[in-house]
């Protein structure tokens, strides 16, 4: 066989090689391309640049969207319809972020924690999981204060004013949030927020105990038939010391009478007083 014809077959077997290796590139890149796609464990829902809530009732909407679409702003992805369809859902999250804010207050009172701004952004509990909960800041600030002076300063001295000022910033703050986002306030709620602290009352068994130690004049008196406070030694009163001083004074004063009688008597006998002192001396006749 001449040389051409065995270059010939050379070029052929290359060639053939080549279009192999590119069929079996190309079946391989369709392969991928057109391959099943793996199912999802989850329901995919609209990316609303937030985390996916638990309560997919809400589908996406939370946080300040949720706010705004319920104040009647357009929300991309949403129809006014299904709006207005979610806002009775709506309203118990309103009323537990409120509450929730109140309940701050109540406990940094209680724990002498410093007065500051609450959270906007709560997440509220659901009865379809969990939502992100926004409001603004400066009406539950309001909310927070009036907590936070209610468990504070007016249970330390309450004052019936004080109280009907705190409930009356806390219902029209409460009535201005629910008329924003369309819902009827039915109950107001200074009825049960305002009665998380019970008021101080004054003791009236110590007031009683502190009447009976102290007169009309506030001094303190003797505890018992004479006795100090904390002590079992018996105080005497001023009668029983003058009496005391008197019969001390009689009783030096007769001491003072027999001694100077004994001195008279021994200046005025002293036979007497050598006779008996000299009688024991005597022999006695045996």
């Amino acid at each position: 066989m001449s040389n051409f014809m065995m270059n010939m077959i050379s070029w052929i077997l290359l060639l053939l090689v080549i279009l192999t290796l590119y069929l079996i590139d190309k079946i391989n890149h369709l392969a991928k391309m057109y391959e099943a796609p793996k199912p999802e464990t989850e329901p995919s829902l609209p990316d609303f640049g937030a985390e996916i809530p638990g309560d997919l009732l809400f589908s996406g909407l939370e946080g300040k969207k949720l706010w705004d679409a319920m104040n009647g702003k357009q929300v991309e992805g949403f129809d006014a319809t299904l709006i207005e369809a979610l806002r009775p859902h709506y309203e118990p999250i309103l009323r537990e972020h409120i509450t929730a804010s109140f309940k701050d207050g109540i406990e940094d009172a209680l724990g002498g924690t410093e007065n500051h701004m609450p959270s906007s952004t709560r997440k509220i509990s659901t009865a379809r999981g969990h939502i992100q909960s926004w409001l603004p800041p400066q009406h539950l600030g309001s909310v927070y204060r009036s907590a936070l002076e209610f468990a504070g300063s007016y249970c330390e001295n309450p004052d019936p004013e004080v109280l009907l000022r705190l409930k009356q910033t806390v219902d029209s703050v409460v009535d201005m949030l629910y008329q924003r986002v369309g819902i009827t306030n039915e109950v107001p709620f200074s009825e049960f927020l305002f009665e998380e602290v019970s008021v101080a009352q004054p003791d009236d068994a110590s007031d009683d105990a502190m009447l009976a130690l102290t007169d009309e004049s506030g001094s303190s008196e003797v505890l018992g038939d004479g006795l100090l406070e904390n002590s079992d030694t018996r105080e005497p009163t001023p009668e029983e010391l003058a009496q005391g001083l008197e019969h001390v004074q009689a009783y030096e004063d007769q001491q003072r009478q027999e001694v100077a009688a004994e001195t008279v008597d021994a200046v005025m006998h002293p036979d007497a007083l050598t006779h008996s002192d000299a009688a024991p001396l005597e022999a006695k006749p045996v």
